[in-house]
């Protein structure tokens, strides 16, 4: 899954990024307002983590110009200031949740996976198709009941193809969720979807033409 980190601390945003994508994430991050408003209305992303105190533009403002203009992405206002005010104003503004600095990494992965899992409602715990299971709470693949061992790549392109399950995702919208940058040819993504047919079974994942690849629902003929 994306997170649009937007903090101006450079050493907050390098730690933040950095744990996230430990734990299965890609993370992108602006380090201005500006810079992170237009990110946020140009790209798609599962959730935010947004600083109030930003140059250029603040958080609030940002907030306000996504959900005028429709942008729906769940948003964790993350800021040092502890004013009651501030944060009612956040929440009004379309904030889906509040942390204090400084706050604890665990924390915010906790909070960042809660708010995905309400943006997200068809979003279970366990997705699978056939003998194939994600379980999205340890983060990993099994087969028939066997855990399978994947690079961190191959499991955010199994990850994300299952909470689109159903769903023809085209090559680009892949790369874009699996990826810092997006300048990568379609042959690199067709050698890692290889790479898990080889590991999983070649019934896991269809290739649509030139459309993109899909995981099916059990009941799909496709």
């Amino acid at each position: 899954m994306r997170i649009l980190i937007i903090e101006d601390d450079e050493t907050i945003a390098r730690q933040l990024s950095g744990y996230l994508e430990e734990h299965g994430f890609v993370a992108v991050v602006s380090r201005d307002g500006e810079d992170g408003r237009y990110l946020g209305l140009e790209e798609e992303y599962d959730a935010v983590l947004l600083d109030l105190g930003l140059p250029e533009l603040n958080g609030i403002s940002v907030l306000e110009t996504w959900r005028a203009k429709g942008v729906a992405v769940p948003v964790i206002v993350i800021t040092a200031r502890t004013s009651k005010l501030e944060t009612i104003r956040g929440l009004e503004a379309g904030a889906d949740d509040y942390i204090h600095k400084p706050f604890d990494l665990g924390e915010v992965l906790a909070r960042l996976r809660s708010v995905i899992r309400r943006g997200k409602q068809q979003l279970k715990r366990e997705l699978s198709y056939q003998d194939v299971v994600l379980d999205s709470g340890s983060g990993k693949v099994f087969a028939a009941g066997h855990y399978i061992k994947l690079t961190r790549i191959e499991f955010l392109i199994v990850q994300y193809l299952f909470h689109n399950q159903g769903k023809v995702v085209s090559v680009t919208e892949l790369s874009e969720h699996v990826y810092r940058d997006f300048d990568r040819d379609s042959g690199i993504i067709a050698r890692h979807i290889a790479n898990i047919r080889k590991k999983i079974g070649t019934h896991i994942i269809c290739t649509e033409g030139n459309r993109g690849y899909l995981i099916p629902y059990d009941n799909d003929k496709s």
